[in-house]
């Protein structure tokens, strides 16, 4: 049970960090496609800095994160004390 624990932690971690990196990256292309024809036609004015999401701006990101590390550390916690 540690061990399942201890990869599941890792794995809701990992989901976790390539939501965040998937929303990051949504948020760069858009600013992108929104500033593109303003170079191309040389008239109107940039949208400003790309609004980029945070940590815990998404439900799920958070969500997961805060289950990845408690199972983490119940899994490794069981590993350890098992291993003793």
């Amino acid at each position: 049970m540690g061990k399942m624990s201890f990869f599941t932690g890792i794995g809701l971690i990992a989901l976790s960090g390539i939501l965040f990196t998937l929303e990051r990256f949504i948020a760069v292309f858009q600013y992108a496609s929104e500033s593109f024809p303003v170079k191309l036609n040389g008239s109107g004015s940039y949208p400003g800095e790309p609004s980029m999401p945070g940590v815990f701006d998404n439900f799920f990101v958070g969500l997961l994160l805060v289950m990845g590390i408690t199972l983490f550390v119940f899994g490794l916690f069981k590993v350890i004390t098992k291993a003793k």
